[in-house]
């Protein structure tokens, strides 16, 4: 099994004290409704399951959530509208006087002035770096492939009891450059036994980045990351804490 964990490893570089705002009244817009087949890939529908209800073919619900962004010391306010719709998911960023949005269908783009490329970053980590793009980039072609399964850390010895993970690289399809994100694959640890991401690694600009799912929030069966880190080489270099969750 350590083999398989180093295999992995392998595989996976060798590949190309603020108050959180109020969700504002924007964010309230209502998206196209109609089915959808979430069901393309059964990685991402078993994870679906275990995320909770709001996968429906024919739900359009809206995950928001208040809390902190920390980078490299200073944190701000910041709040997050995940919105579903036909073709996978919207998404808006209020931060500041800044309001940022992603579709599949638009990429990024701002209420007002262009984004900057540290906003554009920000925003591919808080949109892309998600358990729910694990089941929505589906809709728009994204292809998945299990690397390897039931997988443990290299230096975990014969009394090893943590957990395993299944790992599933998301590549995503061809698009135009406007709209194709600065990382165009992920690999998602798996948790075989709880079924949910713990954690995403890809590379940015040379550097292997890893998102990690630290804490979880469950309400009425649906199932959110309150906590969320980045690090690269082991250095912390940005953190979400989540103070509010809710879905509508």
């Amino acid at each position: 099994m350590v083999a398989c964990a180093t295999s992995a490893f392998l595989i996976t570089r060798a590949s190309p004290g603020s108050t959180a705002p109020s969700t504002p009244a924007s964010a309230q817009r209502r998206s196209t409704t109609g089915p959808r087949n979430l069901a393309l890939r059964p990685e991402a529908r078993s994870v679906s399951r275990r995320l909770g209800n709001r996968f429906n073919p024919t739900s359009r619900i809206a995950s928001s959530s208040s809390g902190n962004l920390t980078i490299e010391g200073t944190q701000q306010a910041v709040a997050i509208v995940r919105r579903q719709t036909e073709a996978g998911e919207t998404v808006e960023l209020f931060l500041g006087s800044r309001e940022l949005t992603w579709s599949e269908r638009e990429g990024i783009s701002a209420v007002s002035a262009v984004p900057t490329d540290k906003e554009r970053l920000l925003m591919e980590r808080l949109v892309l770096d998600s358990p729910d793009q694990f089941v929505l980039a589906q809709l728009r072609g994204a292809s998945y492939f299990t690397v390897t399964r039931n997988v443990r850390p290299s230096e975990a010895g014969d009394d090893y009891s943590g957990p395993l993970w299944n790992l599933v690289r998301v590549d995503e399809p061809q698009q135009n450059e406007n709209l194709r994100p600065q990382s165009t694959w992920r690999i998602y640890y798996i948790n075989a036994q709880t079924g949910l991401p713990d954690r995403i690694e890809y590379q940015l600009n040379g550097q292997e980045i890893r998102t990690e799912f630290v804490e979880w929030s469950e309400q009425n069966g649906e199932k959110t990351p309150l906590r969320i880190t980045w690090s690269s080489g082991g250095q912390m270099i940005m953190e979400y804490r989540a103070t509010s969750v809710s879905h509508n």
